[in-house]
């Protein structure tokens, strides 16, 4: 009969762990919250809760497989010898330690030298375009440095069940390396339909990706439109693709049921419809 606290398989030791509190069956957000961002993908770094300071009226809800990073984000929102909520990295963030996916269960989780490039998909290194010859990938992302086991949830789980309905999503930041599609594209437009904004990493269509199966510029654009979002980034061009030699490039998407104030937090009177980048900060 299996332990029901404990496990050892393949040598990998899993246990249930207590990460946060729920309330009438969501994540418990403040009830003067106006909207939330969505982050998936933290690790340690360019990350959102930075862009609370000026912006009263959201809650960030923010998820990171890697336990060690996990661990790191949420001692922020701890002091020494003092009790804290359980789950918080900020005053208005909770982090949960799960990798975001297209299900819910566990998974592999293919961690890299580098562990921002860490997976739910195998790594391998390109045959072509910029990250072909560069040295960075060859010595480090594209490397998986051992396997771990990782609880995941799925992208409609937490849109459908674990967030309040009532409170609208004005951004899902997504940096899940090689599967930000996919799990896009299993929640589906009804789903999406809450969220203002969606930025994510894509990949340059003259370039070989580092995941297995990685989607494309011009199939994540297809798709992402396909759910209801369009973007002002064009596949075409270069300048869409400032960051990993030319491979990569920051894509925000906004639903298109939205006016001029898609995403704005209405409790700062003078932001607008600005990139999402650029209304969150760089935290790093």
């Amino acid at each position: 009969m299996p332990n029901p606290y404990w496990s050892v398989t393949d040598g990998r030791l899993t246990t249930p762990l207590h990460v946060l509190n729920f309330r009438n069956g969501h994540i418990a957000i403040p009830n003067k919250t106006t909207g939330l961002w969505l982050e998936i993908g933290t690790n340690s770094f360019d990350t959102l809760e930075g862009g609370l300071e000026k912006r009263p009226g959201l809650f960030l809800v923010s998820f990171e497989p890697l336990v060690d990073k996990w661990a790191f984000m949420i001692a922020k929102g701890t002091r020494s010898r003092v009790a804290g909520p359980l789950g918080r990295h900020h005053a208005r963030g909770v982090i949960l330690p799960f990798a975001v996916s297209d299900a819910d269960g566990y998974a592999d989780f293919h961690v890299s030298p580098r562990d921002g490039c860490s997976s739910l998909k195998p790594q391998h290194m390109p045959t072509r375009g910029g990250w072909k010859t560069s040295g960075f990938i060859r010595g480090a992302c594209a490397k998986t440095y051992e396997v771990r086991r990782v609880p995941t949830v799925a992208l409609r789980t937490v849109l459908g069940s674990w967030l309040p309905p009532e409170i609208p999503i004005r951004l899902l930041k997504i940096d899940a390396q090689g599967v930000d599609l996919d799990l896009l594209r299993d929640a589906g437009a009804a789903q999406l339909a809450r969220v203002d904004e969606v930025s994510m990493e894509t990949l340059n269509d003259g370039c070989d990706g580092i995941y297995d199966g990685q989607s494309n510029c011009s199939t994540v654009v297809a798709t992402m439109r396909g759910l209801g979002f369009v973007t002002r980034s064009s596949c075409n061009s270069s300048r869409s693709f400032g960051q990993g030699s030319g491979c990569e490039g920051n894509f925000v998407f906004r639903n298109i049921r939205c006016g001029a104030t898609c995403g704005r937090d209405p409790t700062v009177a003078s932001e607008g419809g600005r990139g999402a980048r650029k209304r969150a900060g760089k935290t790093s």
